[in-house]
């Protein structure tokens, strides 16, 4: 029997990205299929010493370099591990625009590119097409349950659908977390950002090219409980960790859950003056201040369609 990876971004191992791909996994064993979990980097912060303690398993990389492969949380090609060869990516899901038409050329309904707030919830709705719902694990059930909180911001990003808000009410019905989890794990997200700032930051980068604006942008992104305290706390290291992918094309976007809106921080003029006609805000001193909760997907989405 063949056997299938699934894997997601060698950037970043969020708690969508490890949700789905161990999710995923399962749900390919449980139908038969000879599956593997494959993530390359080390956890960020959304991903608390309370999950690492769930049980899960992955491998950092296959032995086998000719196995097929499932995309996770990705779909930008340049994302993708080292290991992964284009020719044998069979299915993809993603919740981040851009490549839409390029992926259904490639393996048409096979590519699964919806923006909505969680890669989870198209995942779980795969559990539920299939009928294995009542299959899914307490490890995989807790996973989907905390990616789809932690991407919509506790549902208070833009960007939830009414699918996002489905899947968690079902999932909330399969595992067993108490109803005090979801702010217990923004808070505990938060103690783990500030016990090493710096990984926190490096671990959550992604590197967007425009070619409708003829450039490349670093942005790192961090969800917070207070995201102003540490936007304001931290500048200086921000600016020196996003001053080390060698170009100037950066900003920082941190959500801050309790107020309901963002902190954008560069010090890039152009950068600057791109996001503030784009998002209708205002710099100072490099940071600017939205009306509402915007996550890095949705402002890359609206600077693809400028």
């Amino acid at each position: 029997m063949p056997k299938i990876g699934v894997t997601a971004s060698k950037y970043t191992n969020d708690i969508d990205a490890l949700a789905c791909v161990v999710a995923y996994t399962e749900l390919l064993n449980l139908q038969g299929s000879d599956a593997a979990g494959y993530i390359t980097e080390e956890p960020n912060s959304s991903i608390t010493d309370e999950i690492k303690s769930w049980g899960y398993k992955y491998e950092a990389k296959p032995n086998d370099p000719d196995i097929s492969y499932v995309i996770v949380d990705a779909s930008y090609p340049e994302q993708f591990p080292d290991f992964v060869k284009t020719e044998n990516i069979i299915e993809i899901y993603d919740h981040h625009s851009g490549f839409e038409k390029y992926w259904k050329e490639q393996i048409g309904d096979k590519a699964k590119i919806e923006l909505i707030g969680s890669c989870a919830t198209l995942i779980w709705e795969q559990y539920k097409k299939r009928g294995f719902a009542e299959k899914v694990s307490q490890t995989s059930a807790k996973l989907l349950y905390a990616a789809i909180v932690s991407n919509t911001l506790n549902f208070k990003a833009k960007i939830t659908s009414p699918r996002d808000v489905e899947a968690f009410k079902e999932l909330s019905l399969v595992v067993d977390l108490s109803k005090t989890w979801i702010e217990k794990y923004f808070l505990d997200q938060e103690d783990s950002v500030y016990k090493n700032p710096r990984e926190a930051i490096i671990n959550d980068i992604k590197i967007i090219e425009f070619p409708n604006l003829k450039m490349k942008v670093t942005i790192g992104q961090m969800e917070l409980w207070d995201a102003r305290k540490f936007v304001a706390d931290y500048k200086p290291l921000i600016k020196e960790v996003l001053n080390e992918f060698d170009h100037n094309q950066w900003f920082f976007n941190s959500p801050c859950i309790s107020k309901g809106r963002n902190y954008i921080y560069s010090e890039n003029e152009e950068v600057k003056k791109m996001l503030e006609n784009l998002l209708d805000i205002k710099f100072k001193d490099g940071v600017a201040e939205t009306n509402d909760l915007i996550l890095r997907k949705e402002i890359v989405k609206e600077l693809q369609n400028i």
